[in-house]
Order: structure tokens, then C-alpha cells, then sequence
């Protein structure tokens, strides 16, 4: 039996004494360090970025009045562009017009990750006229939603940019080989090509963690969305803070957790973050489902924002060069 209110002592004693620190060192380095080894000066005019971010004490931010330009952007990347891109340079006109009936929803994120800003996208339909490519893989699954009298049947197209997602891979090699009970000591490519199987964990609508982390999101929020989700009622769960953190910890620590297998210092991590949650921190507050990212992070992670910014600046760049080829 796990004493929480210990740990949550614990937890908000620690963040304190380190966040001085810690915090410091992860809003500002990679950032600053990212454009020197580059050797680009990503916010010295306007065509490298000075449009897109503004410096602030704590971490790049979105600049203001760029969420316009962004979406004019996109929406001329796919009202007259789409021959650029090599998913639909060769789809028919009617298959494009389908194409783009499917990703109405998801326009943004679609040229977000046709632009490089995304390891993968998940769209609404079969999209039977999308092929694998060298640069891409392509993951198809059918959900059946129970409803009152019915149940939905809905169909997804996962896309994949193997690069990208294997270096994913790489940075969370720990969770994805725990998660698909795979050897610790298999390699990045044995690993995707068991993402991408037949049993692949993004045809099940359960691996939200490891869904939302291939899909370019936050890994510890998606590790914390995992356990949300699996909260009965969760929504109205949020609105009682103290309970629905000893209820986080508790799907944490418990006998049928997707973590029993996770080392100490793996949930004890995870067991911080959930302290941390409402704990006078507000995520970022980007709107960032304009840039192809429409989840919002539970608790702050300033490190993979500032990763986020950084690839948000490569898409908007690329579909620039596209438009005015």
C-alpha cells in the first residue's frame, strides 16, 4: 500500500530546491544551443524566424499575430500545393478532393507534418490512395466506439516519417521496449518495425502514451494522459484536484498498470510530474493547435516546447520555399 501524502510532501519539497536550477538550465541551453551548433541564428531577421519567436526571461514563445501567417500558409501549401508534396503529387483530382475532405479537421497538423515538424500525423479515414514511401510508412486501424445503441465504427490513417520516428524511438527507447514487451537491448529499427506490425500498439486505441509520443507530443504528458484516460469519469475527476491526484498515483502504482514493469526511479518521476499538476504552474499556453499540436500539456515541460518552436520554425520555413518555388 503506496502513502501518498508523503510523497506529495516530498515531491513539492524537492521541486522547490531544484527548480531554480533545473529550471534554468532547460529554458534556456538547448535553445541557445540548438541554433550555435547549426550555425544559425534563428531569431537574427525575419526569413530565419524573427517573425515566429520572441525571447522572453524564460522560454521562446510563439510572437504575436504569427498564427495568421501560419495558417495562411497552410491553407496555400494545400489549396494550391499539393503537386509539391510527395504524399499527393500523384493522387488524382478526385482523390485529392477527398484527401482534403478527410483532413478537414486536421489541416494544420497534415502540412505541419508533411513540412517536417511532426514525427507522424493520425487522420480520419482509410485514405487508400496514400502509399508507403522511402520517406514513409503507413498504419491503418479501425476502432469500434460503443455508443447507447450502437457502436461506431471508425477508420484511421496513421502516416509515418521513418526518420523521425525512429529518433523518437531512440530518445524514449526505455518506455517504448517496456511498453511493447520487447528486449531492452532491441535495436531502434527492430523496435519501429514492430510499431508499424501487423500487432502494432497504434491499431489499439490503449497505447495512448506511446500514440501521443509518435505523434510528436510530450513524452511525460503522454505518459500522464495514459492515466487520465484510464480514470472513469475523468473529466469531472479534474475538478477535485487533491482526489484526482491520489487517484493518478494510485493507476501509477497499481497491480494492472501499463508501468508495473517500469523501474522506481521511472514512476517516481511520473509520481512528481502528477504533484505537480495545478501546483501554481500553467502549461504552455501557446495555442498550439494552430501549428498541428491541439493537445495541451498537463503539467509544464519547457524542453519539449522549446523543441516544438523549433520545429514549427523548420515547417513554416519549408512550406515557404514550397509557395514560392
Amino acid at each position: 500500500m503506496v502513502n501518498f501524502n508523503p510523497l506529495l510532501k516530498y515531491g513539492q519539497a524537492t521541486i522547490a530546491r531544484c527548480r531554480q536550477a533545473e529550471g534554468l538550465i532547460n529554458k534556456h541551453c538547448d535553445f541557445i544551443n540548438d541554433s550555435l551548433s547549426t550555425g544559425n541564428d534563428i531569431l537574427s531577421n525575419i526569413s530565419a524566424g524573427r517573425d515566429l519567436v520572441e525571447v522572453s526571461r524564460h522560454t521562446p514563445r510563439i510572437a504575436q499575430g504569427f498564427e495568421t501567417n501560419y495558417q495562411n500558409t497552410v491553407d496555400n501549401i494545400l489549396d494550391n500545393n499539393l503537386d509539391k508534396l510527395e504524399l499527393t503529387e500523384d493522387l488524382t483530382d478526385e482523390e485529392k478532393e477527398e484527401f482534403l475532405k478527410n483532413i478537414e479537421g486536421d489541416r494544420n497538423t497534415f502540412v505541419t507534418f508533411a513540412m517536417d515538424g511532426k514525427p507522424s500525423v493520425v487522420l480520419c479515414g482509410k485514405n487508400e490512395f496514400i502509399k508507403p514511401t522511402d520517406k514513409y510508412d503507413v498504419v491503418r486501424r479501425e476502432l469500434e466506439v460503443p455508443l447507447k445503441n450502437k457502436t461506431l465504427k471508425i477508420d484511421n490513417t496513421f502516416i509515418l516519417n521513418k526518420e523521425m520516428v525512429k529518433e523518437t524511438i531512440k530518445e524514449n527507447k526505455g518506455l517504448f521496449t517496456t511498453r511493447m514487451n520487447m528486449n531492452k537491448n532491441s535495436d531502434i529499427d527492430a523496435i519501429y518495425e514492430a510499431l508499424i506490425s501487423e500487432k502494432s500498439p497504434l491499431k489499439e486505441n490503449k497505447a495512448h502514451d506511446l500514440i501521443g509520443i509518435v505523434l510528436g507530443y510530450s513524452p511525460k504528458n503522454s505518459v500522464l494522459y495514459q492515466l487520465d484516460n484510464s480514470i472513469p469519469n475523468n473529466i469531472d475527476a479534474r475538478k477535485h484536484l487533491t482526489s484526482y491526484k491520489k487517484i493518478m498515483m494510485k493507476k501509477l502504482y497499481a497491480q494492472d498498470s501499463p508501468y508495473k514493469n517500469f523501474d522506481d526511479r521511472f514512476k517516481e518521476t511520473i509520481a512528481r510530474d502528477i504533484i505537480r499538476i495545478g501546483n501554481g504552474e500553467k502549461p504552455f499556453n501557446t495555442n498550439w493547435s494552430t501549428y498541428g499540436y491541439c493537445c495541451r500539456n498537463i503539467v509544464t515541460d519547457d524542453k519539449h516546447s522549446q523543441k516544438l518552436i523549433r520545429n514549427i520554425i523548420k515547417s513554416y520555413k519549408k512550406a515557404q520555399k514550397i509557395i514560392n518555388e
